[in-house]
C-alpha cells in the first residue's frame, strides 16, 4: 500500500501512528458535536440555540488557538498532544455523566464544549507542527492531505453509528451513548499517540513573554504577503462556505421533513465521504500546476456546492450536494494549509498553524452563531444560497486579480521564506 503515491507518508511509522491518532480525535470531536447539536435542537426547536452551542465549541479556535500555538512551539509536541487528549476525554466524560443522570442542559454543554474545543485546537496546532517533522519535504503535501482527510472524513465513523441506530429497531442510541462513544474514540487516539517516538519542539529558547511570542507569529503572517493571501482565502472560505453546522439540523427538519437525527447523520456522513475521497485523490498529486488548478477549481466549486444544497428538496439531491461540499472544501483547505506550511520556518510553525486555525475556526464560530439566527428568520436554505453566492463572487474576483494566486494557478513554486 505504501508504494501507492496516495499513501506515501504512511510508510513513515511515526506519521502513521499520528495520522491514526488524528483520525480518532476527529471522530471523538464530531460525535460529540453532532449528537449535542441534535440534542439542543430536539430540546428547543431553535436553530439559534444550536448556533450558541456551535459557537461555544468553535470560539476556542479564536481565543485559545494563539496560546495553543505558542505551547506547540515551546512544549514537546507529542507530550502536549497527549495531555490535551486526556483533558478532552475527561471533559466529555463529565457530559456523559450529566446525561446519564438526566440533568444535562444547554449551559452544561456550552461550558464543556468550550473546554473540549480548547483542547482540540491545541492538538491541531501541535499535531500539524509535529507532522512536518515526521516526513521529508517531498511527502509533506501527502502527509498534510491525509491528515486533512481524517479531520473531515472522521465524521463518517461516529455518524455511521447514528445512521445505524436510526434505522435499527432493536438498538436505541441516545445522547449518553454517543458521549460514551466519543470518549472511547478519544482514548484510542491517546493510545496511538503514545506509540510515536519522534520528539519535536519548535523554539527551545525564546522570549518568556507569551504575548510577545504570539505577536511574533501574527507579525510573520501579515509581514509576508505570500502567507497572508492564503490566510485571507481561508477566512472568507470558512465564513461563507463552511459555516453550516448550526443550520444543517434545521435544514433537515424544515426542507427534508426529518423527524429524527437519521437524515442529519446521513448528510454528515456524505460530507465525510466526500472529504475523505477528495483528499485521497489530492494526496497523489505532486505536480505544482495541477495543485494550482485544483486550488482554483475547488475554490469555485466551494461556492457552487452550498447553492445546490440550498435548492435541494429531497434527500438524494442533498446527499449529492454535501458529498460535493465535503470534497471541494476539504481539498481547498488541505492545499491552503500545505502552502502555508511550506513557507513557514519550523520555529514558528506552531504559532502560524494556530493562527491559521484561528482565522478558520474563530470566524466559523461567529458565522455559525449568526447563521443560526438568520435561519430562524429566513430559513436555512436561503442562508446557504446567499453565502455560497457571495463566496463564489469573492473568490472569482480575487483569483483573477491577485498576482500571487495567478502565479500559483500557473504552477509556479511558492517561495520558501525564512524569517
Amino acid at each position: 500500500m505504501y508504494n501507492i503515491p496516495h499513501f506515501a507518508a504512511l510508510r513513515h511509522k511515526d506519521y502513521a501512528y499520528t495520522w491514526g491518532a488524528s483520525g480518532m480525535a476527529g471522530a471523538s470531536s464530531w460525535t460529540f458535536l453532532i449528537a449535542s447539536q441534535w440534542f439542543v435542537l430536539d430540546l428547543s426547536d431553535q436553530s439559534s440555540l444550536v448556533g450558541w452551542f456551535t459557537f461555544a465549541s468553535m470560539i476556542p479556535f479564536l481565543v485559545a488557538s494563539p496560546i495553543g500555538g505558542l505551547l506547540a512551539d515551546r512544549v514537546e509536541r507529542k507530550k502536549l498532544t497527549i495531555s490535551t487528549q486526556i483533558l478532552g476525554i475527561a471533559t466529555i466524560g463529565c457530559a456523559a455523566i450529566l446525561s446519564l443522570a438526566a440533568v444535562l442542559e444547554l449551559w452544561h454543554l456550552c461550558i464543556l464544549a468550550f473546554i473540549a474545543g480548547s483542547c482540540r485546537t491545541t492538538q491541531e496546532a501541535s499535531i500539524v507542527s509535529l507532522i512536518t517533522n515526521l516526513v521529508p519535504r517531498d511527502d509533506l503535501l501527502n502527509a498534510i492531505t491525509l491528515n486533512s482527510a481524517t479531520r473531515h472524513g472522521s465524521r463518517v465513523i461516529g455518524m455511521s453509528i447514528l445512521i445505524f441506530s436510526g434505522v435499527s429497531q432493536s438498538i436505541n442510541f441516545g445522547t449518553s451513548e454517543f458521549l460514551l462513544g466519543s470518549m472511547l474514540f478519544g482514548i484510542a487516539s491517546a493510545i496511538l499517540m503514545l506509540k510515536v517516538k519522534q520528539t519535536s519542539t519548535g523554539e527551545t529558547v525564546g522570549t518568556t513573554n507569551p504575548f510577545r511570542g504570539i505577536w511574533e507569529g501574527m507579525n510573520y503572517i501579515y509581514a509576508h504577503r505570500v502567507v497572508a493571501i492564503f490566510i485571507i482565502l481561508v477566512a472568507f472560505h470558512c465564513a461563507l462556505a463552511m459555516s453550516f453546522d448550526s443550520i444543517l439540523p434545521g435544514f433537515t427538519k424544515e426542507r427534508l421533513s426529518s423527524i429524527n437525527e437519521t437524515i442529519l447523520a446521513l448528510l454528515v456522513v456524505s460530507f465525510g465521504i466526500g472529504s475523505a475521497g477528495g483528499t485521497f485523490l489530492l494526496a497523489g498529486v505532486r505536480n505544482e500546476k495541477r495543485k494550482g488548478l485544483l486550488l482554483l477549481s475547488m475554490g469555485i466549486s466551494s461556492g457552487i456546492s452550498p447553492l445546490i444544497l440550498g435548492f435541494s428538496f429531497n434527500v438524494s439531491t442533498a446527499f449529492f450536494a454535501t458529498l460535493l461540499m465535503g470534497a471541494t472544501e476539504s481539498i481547498f483547505m488541505a492545499l491552503t494549509a500545505t502552502y502555508v506550511q511550506l513557507v513557514t520556518p519550523d520555529r514558528l510553525r506552531g504559532r502560524v498553524t494556530s493562527l491559521y486555525i484561528l482565522h478558520a475556526g474563530g470566524i466559523m464560530a461567529f458565522a455559525n452563531l449568526g447563521y443560526g439566527y438568520l435561519a430562524d428568520l429566513y430559513n436555512a436554505s436561503n442562508v446557504l444560497i446567499v453565502t455560497g453566492a457571495i463566496f463564489f463572487i469573492f473568490f472569482a474576483g480575487i483569483s483573477f486579480s491577485d498576482p500571487i494566486l495567478k502565479s500559483v494557478y500557473k504552477g509556479t513554486n511558492v517561495p520558501e521564506l525564512t524569517d
